[in-house]
Formats: structure tokens, sequence, C-alpha cells
């Protein structure tokens, strides 16, 4: 008997959050319901949709409901085929419209991959993730707050979630250049000859799935609790669109002088936060995209200038062991840790290897944060262990990003492999990395579940 499956993942908080996962048995007359209460554990299972939980012919609706207490926050659902795994009504078909939530009491994360009618392609189930916690927009001050001690302690104590490739959430300018005969020509190379064939629509989704890392906008991230932001600043190829924005490779974000105004209001209206950035020119297509130094920085000065936000210093590598305290009073509260062959660029001791991170098997990515070695963080200014995998490097990678708008490669590993590198992370980093050294969580699609391990983490870390 056919049938069609969904991974689904959770991660709670705090009581009285809970989320239920359910789909239809019985030829739909019932539901099957499976409820999640644990928190503090990253949750998981599967379910099937069988050609016996439907009427012949007809989708089954797998569905999840977020509450609070008794109280509805939001649900999640797709239609799904049991006999051909096509989706049909849902409200998570389509990556870029699956925002996560934020309330004054909660912060909800979510998100969806549509996998392949194929058993053969990149993944053959469905994924769902749900993430719902408490609202962490200001989850420093209130950890310095709980731990008064941590307010004494150098900068380079906290742990901080990071966003990887932060500004590729916004296809404003790639819609702008979709047809630009140099554009077009480096994606035929990239994706071959068969790009010439491709509708627009097929061709923006495409690009979307293969380069999009994240879906929330950087507000946002910064309330979901993200802290470090790995934006790489950049000219178009060839000039072929005017201004700087994240590269991927050559694909351009969000703008950077928006990155920086979004950043300096948001730290403006949350005094007890602070924000590191990392601009860097990491995987351009060529040397020709790098602005100057003197470009970057005075992008920095215009930003403050446009928010009226002179009052926030700026700081680099010399304040990661300045106190947090001295720096709250300051006010500086924005710190730059580039890689732009500036002379007071920061070094990094970064976990990801290529060849382990093109994978759809966790346990590539636990090896490379196992290989990561206490002794080899002295030499450098700061430690980045990445969790995301880059499935869109596989074959069957670009055929899944052809298949539809919640069928990117790099979604479809995000919650699988939250699964196991988040508890990892609080199993291991304690003991493993050294506890002066600045510590980043970095992955794709942020979320609050990453911030409350560092949040958590950073606790362990102030411990004796």
């Amino acid at each position: 008997m056919s049938s069609k499956g969904v991974d689904y993942y959770a991660y709670l908080s705090n009581n009285p959050f809970s989320v239920t996962f359910s789909k239809p048995i019985d030829w739909g007359r019932k539901t099957e319901e499976i409820p999640l209460s644990q928190i503090n554990t990253m949750l998981g299972g599967n379910l099937q949709i069988n050609q016996s939980d439907v009427q012949p012919l007809q989708t089954g609706r797998f569905q999840w409901i977020a509450r609070s207490g008794s109280n509805q926050l939001f649900n999640g659902y797709a239609d799904i085929n049991p006999i051909w795994g096509i989706l049909g009504d849902s409200n998570m078909d389509v990556m870029l419209d699956t925002p996560s939530i934020i309330n004054s009491d909660y912060a909800l994360s979510y998100g969806f991959y549509g996998s392949a009618p194929s058993e053969n392609t990149l993944m053959n189930q469905n994924q769902s993730y749900v993430y719902l916690t408490d609202n962490y927009s200001t989850w420093m001050g209130d950890l310095i707050k709980a731990e008064p001690a941590l307010s004494e302690r150098p900068f380079s104590t906290f742990a901080l979630p990071g966003a990887h490739d932060c500004g590729m959430f916004d296809p404003t300018e790639v819609k702008k250049i979709l047809n630009n005969p140099i554009f077009k020509e480096l994606l035929t190379e990239l994706l071959g000859e068969k790009v010439a064939a491709l509708t627009e629509s097929v061709l923006l989704r495409v690009i979307i799935n293969l380069a999009f890392t994240q879906k929330d906008t950087i507000p946002t991230m910064l309330n979901l609790g993200t802290r470090y932001f790995d934006f790489r600043p950049g000219y178009c190829y060839k000039n072929i669109a005017p201004g700087i924005f994240h590269q991927h490779n050559f694909i351009p974000g969000y703008s950077y002088a928006s990155f920086l105004n979004d950043v300096l209001i948001w730290l403006n209206e949350h005094p007890s936060e602070l924000v590191v950035v990392s601009a860097n020119f990491q995987g351009f297509a060529s040397d020709e995209m790098k602005p100057t130094v003197e470009t970057l920085n005075s992008m920095v000065v215009k930003a403050q200038s446009e928010t009226h936000t002179q009052n926030i210093i700026i700081g680099d590598k010399s304040d990661r062991h300045t106190s947090i305290e001295s720096l709250l009073q300051e006010n500086k509260r924005l710190i730059f840790l580039n890689q732009i062959d500036a002379p007071n660029d920061a070094s990094k001791y970064d976990s990801y290897n290529g060849d382990l991170y093109t994978t759809t098997d966790v346990n590539n990515i636990l090896q490379a944060l196992e290989d990561m070695q206490m002794s080899q963080q002295e030499k450098y200014d700061y430690t980045v262990l990445q969790l995301q995998g880059t499935a869109s490097g596989l074959p069957a990678g670009i055929i899944s990003a052809l298949i539809n708008d919640s069928s990117s490669p790099l979604l479809a590993t995000k919650a699988n492999f939250d699964q196991s590198t988040y508890p990892w992370l609080a199993a291991n980093v304690k003991n493993k990395f050294a506890k002066d050294n600045l510590i980043i969580f970095l992955n794709d699609y942020a979320d609050n579940a990453l911030a409350d391990y560092a949040s958590q983490i950073t606790r362990q870390r102030t411990a004796k």
C-alpha cells in the first residue's frame, strides 16, 4: 500500500507550551493526534499518510497546532497525496512565506520541506519543524539579571547563536537581474544548459532553493535571539546591478546598508543586548566583487547617521575580553569581527569542511565538531561551530530545488540536523572548548531553539 510520510520535529522551552501533530486515519473519518509537551528536549517522529487514511484519489492533511495552555497560537498544514507524494493545499508550501512569529510572550519558528515524489531524490520524507519558546529578544540582558556575576565576566564568556549567510532571505535584487545575460550565463555554468528552458518563476524557485539560507528578516532574527551575523557584502558580479549586497557566490541578497540600519535601529531599542557582525568575502565568484575597507567602514558611519544611532559605539576584536558591564556602560554594543582584508580583521577557528558539510548525513557534521580542539583555540580570536549542511552541492539537491517552492535542499536537512547538533552542543561545549574564547553556533534558518541552547550553554560556561 502506498504512503507518504512526514518527519516531524519540535522544541519547547517552557510550560505550558505544546504542539500537536496529526494526520487522518480510517479513510478520513478520524484523526490521529500526537501531542508533545516535554520541554528542553529535541523531539521528533514520523507520520505516514497511507492510502487507507484518505478517501480514494484524495489527499490527507498533515497538520500541527502550537498552543500555550489552551490557547491556540498557530497551525501549519499540508495536504499530501499518499500515492504520488504531491502537495495539495498548504500554508507552508512557499519557504519564504513561513516567517517566524514573535509575540511578547513567545517566539515560534517553523519550516516545511516538501520532498520529491520519487524515493531516489534528496529526501523521500517531508520535513516539518516547530520550535516554540519564550521571547528571546532580550535574552542576554535577562541572563545578566538572573546571573549578576556574569556582568563582570568578559564578553567572550558568551555563546552566541548565529545566522549563516544572514542576508540570503531577500529575493528583490535577484528578480531584477533574472534575465540579465551575464547572470544567465553564470547560472548556465552552474546548473547546465537546461536553465535556458526554465520559465522565470521556475528559475527564481531554483535560485531561492539553492542559495537562500534564511527566511526571516534581520529584525525577526534578532528578536529570535540571534546575536552573530555572517554577512558577505559585495558588488554584484561584473557590476550587473549597482549597490553592495550580501553575495552568495554571485547571487545577491539583502542590501548591506539596509542590514546595518536594521541592526542599529534594533540595538537602540534593546539597550541590554550586544550584536556581533562578521563582514567577510567568503565564497565570492571573483575578487572584483570585494569593496574596499574604506567603503565598508564609511557605510557603518553613514548608517549611524541615517538612523541617529551615533550613541552606539562600534567595537572590534579587542573588546572580546572587556567585561560585559563595561561594554554596556560605554554603549559599545555592535562588535565587528570582520574578515575584509583590514588590519584589525579577526581570525576565527572554524569547524567548516566543504567535503564533510556537503551531505545529508548529520554524522558528518558531528565529526567536524568532534575534530575541533581546545588546544587550537588560543591561536584564533574566536571559534565558530557550523551546524548546517549544504546538500545543495549534491546532484540530488539540484533536482530537489526544481520541485516546488518548499523543496530547498538547504531546508531539507535543517530540522534533522538540529535534532542531533543542538544536544551535542549542550553535552560538549562546556568541557571541550575554552571558556574564555568567544564561541559561535552558526546555522541556516535562524531559530529560537538555538538561542535557548546558547543561553543554557552560556550559563554552563560561567559555572565553576
